[in-house]
């Protein structure tokens, strides 16, 4: 069975940060001022789910990590609703909107940042040409 847990992205203070949740009801601690504080409208906290799975060197992947496949195939991690389950969705120009089941890589991926904190990754890779030389390094 796989371990169920989170991370928090601050959207305020751009970065990640405690939570808990108590009577169902999400509470982040905001290491600004030292208070928790809650966000029934979503508004200002992000909760991103642990995949289950690690990287190459161990380290676990979380939804919205960008994460480099098999050497060359770049993604985020992502929830599927359609089919239950986390999937890779590709975002280089060569395989754009792929989805494919992160199990299948086994851990030979690389986390190279997450969308909250390096959206920048986002716009280069998407306009990136891998040619077929990268792909076998």
């Amino acid at each position: 069975m796989r371990e169920i847990k989170f991370r928090a992205w601050d959207k305020d203070l751009k970065r990640w940060t405690n939570y808990s949740i108590a009577d169902d009801l999400p509470r982040f601690y905001d290491k600004h001022t030292g208070c928790w504080k809650t966000d029934k409208e979503g508004e200002r906290f992000i909760l991103c789910q642990y995949t289950g799975l690690k990287n190459f060197n161990g380290k676990e992947i979380y939804e919205g990590d960008i994460i480099r496949a098999l050497g060359y195939w770049i993604g985020v991690a992502k929830f599927f609703d359609k089919n239950p389950a986390f999937v890779f969705e590709a975002i280089d120009k060569n395989y754009r909107g792929s989805r494919v089941s992160m199990t299948q890589f086994d851990r030979h991926v690389k986390i190279i940042g997450n969308i909250y904190e390096n959206p920048e990754l986002l716009e280069e890779v998407v306009n990136v040409p891998i040619n077929r030389q990268q792909r076998k390094a």
